[in-house]
């Protein structure tokens, strides 16, 4: 910084002073100028990242409120979800269901005989381990010469697990150890048969001596199915029916997934409470938007008590990309989509727009939308044309990755970048400037000292001849 020293000596100015007042009026226009833009600057990176942050909270509540079920005119429902669940397809119509389930479907577990060796028994020869799943699907399994039990269940594992649903373990009592498999295919036909070559035919599960598929029931220490595989049991007001899974598709539009036996009641009814939410979620994602833009781009006026007012602008008053993203989203709500049957608008639906641009809802409206346009509310909203798709395609452009939104806040990150350098560029100035100041003012005060001192000996010098003469 400046130059530090003793000042005012010989002239008895205050330097600290004059050079102050000389640095700032050759800077202070230009400090003020970088100050001003750096705090509008601020302001707009703030604004931008609460515009962004806001527009992504209405896509995401958009997002949700698409997907699933949201604006479905019927909702499937059961009495007893300890005996079954149901959800909504397409296709559906209302009514109501009697489903009594007797039993579920299975999947196949079958145990190997018990070996005394436990789980570190050795299989010298090695070879191939067969295992079918009922007579039509079948998958052979590599095992290396000198496995172990613990090493086949390994093998089944990383060969099966994943792409045909077998799993292997291995359980130990006092007799040894069981290979045991799990499937997880379920049905009637779909039991599990292992044969091995080698020494690996004493794993062998549901084989008989002629090497032919035999279910047995495990007993003892012998092989055999611990569970048969089976098909799920059921009536569908009355009509008793089958399904080799235990979630079924017979009742038209209507997923069930069976959990237990006994009795419910499927019902299949219009969805007025879960579209009243919906549409009202939907209000409210918006109109919480608009509070976020409102403020961004009003003027505020406050008076206060002794009757002044004054205004406050937000960041983005005037901003083209603010307003344009508004005008765009108002044009979406208001186009018609085309293809929602005879529901085009929202104010069929009871919403309509405010004033300030918010939207409103007209419960006795909705309600009776609801009850007129059932049917046609789902594609009205989810559509490939419908109102969160063409929303969807306005915020997107400002949202994405390079979008307007990320142009413009690297814009203003340059422009906080470039402040910053000439902020450091003038604070280098004010350095150099003071530093100069001090030099040039201490080198006059330094003149004036000396001046003054050869002032004073002369006059001494004169003051003495003349006493001299006096004498």
């Amino acid at each position: 910084m400046a130059t530090s020293s003793i000042t005012g000596l010989g002239t008895g100015l205050n330097i600290d002073d004059l050079v102050s007042a000389v640095v700032k009026a050759d800077t202070s226009a230009k400090q003020t100028q970088i100050t001003s833009l750096q705090s509008k600057n601020t302001l707009n990176i703030s604004a931008v990242g609460s515009l962004q942050s806001a527009l992504e909270n209405f896509e995401a509540a958009l997002t949700g409120l698409k997907t699933g079920k949201s604006f479905a005119g019927l909702s499937a429902a059961s009495s007893t979800s300890t005996v079954a669940t149901a959800s909504l397809g397409s296709g559906a119509v209302s009514g109501s269901y009697k489903l009594t389930v007797d039993s579920l479907a299975a999947a196949s577990k079958v145990s190997s005989a018990s070996l005394s060796g436990g789980a570190s028994t050795k299989f010298a020869s090695g070879g191939t381990l067969s295992i079918d799943v009922g007579n039509n699907t079948s998958y052979n399994v590599s095992i290396s010469a000198g496995a172990s039990l613990s090493d086949i269940r390994t093998a089944i594992n990383d060969q099966l697990s994943a792409s045909a649903g077998i799993s292997a373990n291995i359980v130990t009592d006092s007799s040894g150890a069981r290979l045991v498999l799990s499937s997880e295919t379920t049905g009637a036909g779909t039991d599990l048969f292992v044969s091995g070559t080698g020494d690996l035919s004493a794993l062998n599960i549901n084989i008989d001596d002629q090497g032919n598929h035999s279910l047995t029931a495990q007993s003892g220490s012998a092989a055999g199915y611990i569970t048969e595989s089976a098909d799920a049991s059921y009536s569908l007001d009355g009509l008793a029916l089958t399904s080799a899974s235990n979630t079924i598709t017979s009742l038209s539009g209507v997923s069930i997934k069976l959990a237990g036996t006994g009795s419910t009641t499927i019902s299949v009814s219009a969805n007025t409470e879960g579209l009243k939410d919906s549409i009202t979620s939907f209000v409210n994602a918006y109109n919480t938007l608009l509070s976020v833009t409102g403020a961004l781009t009003g003027v505020t006026t406050t008076t206060a008590e002794d009757g002044t007012t004054s205004s406050s602008a937000g960041a983005l008053v005037g901003d083209s990309m603010t307003r344009n993203l508004m005008s765009s989203l108002r044009n979406a709500l208001t186009s018609s989509s085309g293809e929602s049957g005879s529901l085009s608008i929202l104010a069929q639906l009871g919403v309509s727009t405010k004033k300030d641009g918010s939207l409103e809802i007209d419960e006795d409206a909705l309600s009776s939308g609801i009850t007129t346009y059932a049917e046609d509310i789902q594609e009205f909203f989810s559509g490939d044309n419908g109102l969160i798709n063409r929303i969807g395609n306005v915020t997107s452009v400002y949202t994405s990755s390079g979008g307007l939104l990320e142009s413009k806040m690297n814009s203003l990150q340059s422009a906080k970048a470039s402040l910053t350098e000439q902020q450091e560029a003038l604070d280098r100035r004010i350095d150099t400037l003071t530093t100069a100041m001090y030099t040039k003012y201490n080198n006059m005060d330094n003149l004036v000292a000396q001046l003054n001192a050869t002032s004073e000996s002369v006059l001494s010098t004169l003051n003495a001849l003349n006493n001299n003469s006096n004498d």
